[in-house]
Formats: C-alpha cells, sequence, structure tokens
C-alpha cells in the first residue's frame, strides 16, 4: 500500500469521524460546555446565534425533534412545535441560502446588519413563491438569561415554504426504494443509508482523485521539461502525492454539495477546505524543493557559490512562509479571528522581539553574510580562531568542518561581529621567506646572490614579475638578514606548497653556489670570575665546553 494510498484512507477515517461527531449527541454536548463557559443557566446553547442555529440543525440531524423545538420562537402545542421543526429542516436543507460559518458568536449578535439589537439574520430561505430572509430573535424568557430563538415572523412563513419546498435527490430515493429498516436504523445516530452514503462517496472521491493524477502527470511532463531540460521522471513523482490530495479535495467538496442536510453540506465544505490547504500548502513545498534542486545544480556547474547561498536561504524562508499562511487560513476557517491574534502579536511584538532577539539577529546575520559575499559555502575560512570549511550557511548559524574533521557550529549574529578572514577568496598567494647569510659574507658574494634570487623570481612565470624583489634589509643579531616579496599566481594552496618549495630549493643552490652556508642563529656567553685569571679578559664559555669535551674524548680513547 502506497502513502498516498493511506494518507488517502487516513483522510477518509478522519472525514467519518467528523461526520458522525457533527450529528452525535457528545457534540451537542461538546457545545453545551462550550456554551456554559459563557453562561451555565441555558442548557441549549442558544445564548449566541450560532449557538441557537447549530444546536437546532445538530437536534434534526439527530432526529431529536422535541428538543429541536425548544430553538423556535412558537406558542403551538409541543406536537405542533415538532411538526414544525420538521418542516424548518426540510425548507433549510433544500431552500436555504447563506453562510452559516459568518453567524456570530457573541450574545448581542451582529450590531452592523441593519436590524434591531434583538434580531439577527442567518440566511435567505428561495422558494418558488418568493425569498425571505430566515431571522433569528433575542428572547426573554421567564427565568433564565435572553436567548436566541427562529423568530415568530420567519415560522409563519414555513408551512408555505414547504409546500413549494423541492425535495432532495436522495431523500426521494431512500424515501421511495429502501426498506424502512434501512432508513430508520441508525449506528453512533446516523442512518445506516447515509453510512453507505458516506463510505461510497469517499471511494469514488479517492478513485477520481488518483484517475486525474495519473492522467495529469504525463501532461505536465512536457510543459515541465520545457522549463528545464533536467527535469526527469523523479522530480515528476514528487507532485504525484500532493496533487492526488488536491483533486480528493475537489472530489470532496463535489460530493458534498450533494449532501442531505445543510449542517453536512458544511461539514464536508471545511474539510474539502482543509484538505486543499493542506494539499496547496505540499504542492508549493514540493515544487520549491525540484526548482531549488534544478537551479543549485545549474549554479553549481558555473562554481557560483554565492547564488547557491542566496538560493539556499531564499528556499527556506519561502517553505516557512508556505506554513506560515497556510496555518493562519486553516485557522481562518476554522472560526478563530485571526485578525485578533495578530493584533494580540503586534501588542505582544515587543516581548516577543526581546525573547527572539538572538533569532532575529541571527536571521539578519546570515542574509548579511550572503548579501555581503564575504563568505560562501565551500570556502576555507578562519572565524574567530577556527580554521576550516564552510559546509552551509543556514537561517540561524554557519556550519565550518575543521582541518581535524569536526564540525563547528556558530550563529551567524556572532559571525557578522567576528573577524573573518577568508583563504579561498585569494587571487594569489604570498612568498615571503626571509633567511640568514653569515658575516663572513663578502660584499661581492651578497650583491651576486641579490642579482641571481631576483632573476630566478622575475623569470619564473609561476610568479608574479611586478612584484617580485629581494633585499638585504638588516644586520641581524647574528648573520645578514634577506627577505623576499613576491606573489605566486595560483589560489590553489596545494599547487602554492609545491611551487614555493621549488622556489626554495633553488635559492638554496644559489646561495650553495656561492660557497656560502644559511647562517645558524648562535651566541657567544662569558663567563667572569672574581679569581684572578692568567689570561686577560674574560673567557668565552663555549671555550671551556669545548676544552672539556676534548679533554673527555682523549680519555675515552
Amino acid at each position: 500500500m502506497s502513502r498516498v494510498t493511506r494518507a488517502c484512507l487516513l483522510t477518509a477515517l478522519a472525514l467519518l469521524s467528523g461526520e458522525i461527531d457533527a450529528h452525535s449527541p457528545a457534540a451537542t454536548n461538546v457545545h453545551q460546555d462550550d456554551s456554559a463557559k459563557t453562561s451555565s443557566e441555558d442548557i441549549y446553547g442558544r445564548e449566541t446565534p450560532y449557538g441557537c442555529v447549530f444546536g437546532y440543525l445538530k437536534s434534526v440531524g439527530r432526529g431529536d425533534y422535541a428538543e429541536a423545538a425548544q430553538y423556535l420562537d412558537t406558542r403551538r402545542s409541543p406536537s405542533q412545535a415538532q411538526d414544525l421543526a420538521r418542516q424548518l429542516q426540510v425548507v433549510i436543507n433544500s431552500e436555504f441560502s447563506g453562510d452559516l460559518n459568518e453567524l456570530s458568536r457573541v450574545q448581542a449578535g451582529t450590531r452592523r446588519d441593519g436590524l434591531p439589537e434583538n434580531r439577527e439574520r442567518v440566511g435567505t430561505i428561495q422558494t418558488a413563491s418568493g425569498n425571505f430572509d430566515l431571522l433569528l430573535s433575542r428572547v426573554q424568557k421567564q427565568s433564565g438569561p435572553p436567548v436566541w430563538l427562529f423568530s415568530a415572523e420567519t415560522l409563519e412563513k414555513i408551512p408555505a415554504a414547504f409546500e413549494d419546498a423541492h425535495t432532495n435527490l436522495a431523500e426521494r430515493f431512500v424515501a421511495r426504494s429502501l426498506p424502512p429498516a434501512f432508513r430508520e436504523r441508525r449506528i453512533l445516530s446516523l442512518p445506516l443509508w447515509r453510512w453507505a452514503v458516506i463510505i461510497l462517496g469517499l471511494i469514488v472521491a479517492i478513485a477520481l482523485a488518483s484517475l486525474v493524477t495519473r492522467a495529469l502527470i504525463p501532461l505536465l511532463r512536457a510543459p515541465l521539461r520545457r522549463l528545464s531540460a533536467e527535469m526527469g521522471d523523479h522530480y515528476l513523482v514528487k507532485l504525484r502525492p500532493p496533487l492526488r490530495l488536491l483533486f480528493l479535495a475537489i472530489a470532496i467538496w463535489f460530493l458534498g454539495k450533494m449532501a442531505v442536510s445543510v449542517l453536512a453540506r458544511i461539514f464536508w465544505a471545511r474539510v474539502a477546505w482543509v484538505v486543499a490547504i493542506v494539499s496547496l500548502a505540499w504542492l508549493l513545498i514540493q515544487f520549491s524543493n525540484i526548482v531549488n534542486d534544478l537551479r543549485s545544480s545549474h549554479l553549481q556547474r558555473r562554481n557560483a557559490s554565492i547564488q547557491i547561498a542566496i538560493l539556499g536561504l531564499a528556499h527556506r524562508v519561502f517553505k516557512l512562509l508556505v506554513v506560515f499562511f497556510a496555518a493562519v487560513m486553516l485557522l481562518n476557517g476554522a472560526g478563530v479571528n485571526v485578525s485578533a491574534m495578530l493584533a494580540g502579536l503586534g501588542i505582544g511584538g515587543i516581548a516577543l522581539a526581546l525573547a527572539a532577539q538572538k533569532t532575529i539577529e541571527d536571521l539578519f546575520g546570515g542574509f548579511a553574510l550572503v548579501t555581503r559575499k564575504a563568505v560562501r559555502v565551500g570556502d576555507f575560512c578562519k572565524v574567530a580562531d577556527k580554521l576550516g570549511i564552510v559546509e552551509d550557511i543556514g537561517l540561524g548559524a554557519i556550519r565550518v568542518r575543521t582541518l581535524n574533521r569536526t564540525v563547528v557550529t556558530i550563529p551567524n549574529g556572532k559571525v557578522s561581529q567576528m573577524e573573518l578572514e577568508n583563504f579561498s577568496m585569494r587571487e594569489k598567494m604570498w612568498f615571503h621567506p626571509r633567511f640568514g647569510l653569515p658575516f663572513s659574507t663578502s660584499p661581492e658574494q651578497v650583491r651576486s646572490v641579490l642579482v641571481q634570487v631576483a632573476h630566478l623570481l622575475k623569470s619564473d612565470p609561476r610568479v608574479e614579475n611586478e612584484s617580485a624583489r629581494i633585499r638585504l634589509v638588516d644586520f641581524g643579531p647574528s648573520s645578514l638578514t634577506f627577505e623576499v616579496f613576491s606573489y605566486v599566481t595560483t589560489p590553489d594552496y596545494v599547487a602554492f606548497l609545491e611551487i614555493q618549495e621549488d622556489l626554495l630549493l633553488r635559492i638554496m643552490d644559489i646561495i650553495a653556489a656561492h660557497g656560502i652556508t644559511i647562517a645558524m642563529p648562535s651566541q657567544a656567553a662569558y663567563l667572569i670570575s672574581d679569581k684572578p685569571s692568567t689570561a686577560s679578559g674574560p673567557r668565552p664559555i663555549h671555550d671551556e665546553y669545548s676544552r672539556a669535551t676534548i679533554s673527555a674524548a682523549t680519555k675515552a680513547t
């Protein structure tokens, strides 16, 4: 079983559970518990227009018309009120037009609808004899808080609208073709025929999604390959799961339009919305992954490491934005006041900024590193006291592989404040050895060495001619000090080491050809004794050491 099939089956199970919850007593209890948070005195949750309408719809969905009559503002007898509740159910299911998700969830209702304060418009009933508004009225009972009920003036029009109502095709089929046991028997508050419709509908939706996806992928192959010749089938396979989920959402939406009750239509529309948002976000992320892979491969062939780093950062930011906007849309569809939530974030923005100060600093530090082109992935750098190759420049930190193969992660904010030395940006290498010749070297020998070493540097094509020079720079403590200054025209450190070795050996050959040896640092130490000495002046310590060494060697022989 493929991952996509498993995902579709899990989605189907989730949808089934949601459909059951929408018609089960537990759903009403949950609603009543939520209403109790505002006022625990009304057991039916009628304190708000939203609670009144959905409480009524859930009651008639369970077939509890005695409870449904409690949502009507009528003085009829209990049996007549139940008949009226049943007629209202048929009218709403077949002739209602409006968005129940927009109903007010506050006790006072909507104040800007142009109606009196004790009136709330639910939607429009469209019949053959004319249209009228479905209204709620806020009524003060003898005991208890004010509650919202379907208004008496609306209920007066329901019997006539019931006569004009068009019975749903599924309802007519159920009433005429199915046996009473199949129509009346319920499992988890749902009739058996509705279980059959739900399961068959989901199977049809999954099958349609799979068929459309299989037909669409070959059609996408040609236009996508025009965008990039590297667009292989393995990339198209990555688009198949989110596309299948997207077409599943479309199929659920169309099948939901054929639902019998308005509550079921609302539920399936919400499910289709959630699945569509998730699939679109998934599709965008997968497509961005494909674009990032193709573009990175193209830039790697051009050795454009800076553009690769910028592309990687932009790709990560894009995915974060997709997830953020998908979450906002899902919360908005669930009835969360996103505007108020964002306003709350604005009020708490100072505290959030203080808490995330380091994170924001690292984020902008990463952008600064890339945009200033201070470092690229693959560069050999020295960050603070760490030497290594940059493996990754992330949103929060830079990752460096050190010479002993450990990985050091340094926050971008710290890197932007540190001294960063980038060795990979060198276009040439500095060759600057210093060496000494003994003081016994004659001026003629010094001049000859200078001329020949300078000729060596200027005649070598690997050495930059303009900057090459050698000078006698100092009379050192123990030798004549010479300094070479030149640049080797290679940015490759390994190649530089080879060239440097060759140049040093050839300089040694020039010195040896003059009969000179490179001076070794040496010092003479003198011991001054308080005892009178036969020799005039202090004796060098190395003379005493030499005599002692010779004497010991003589005794040994």
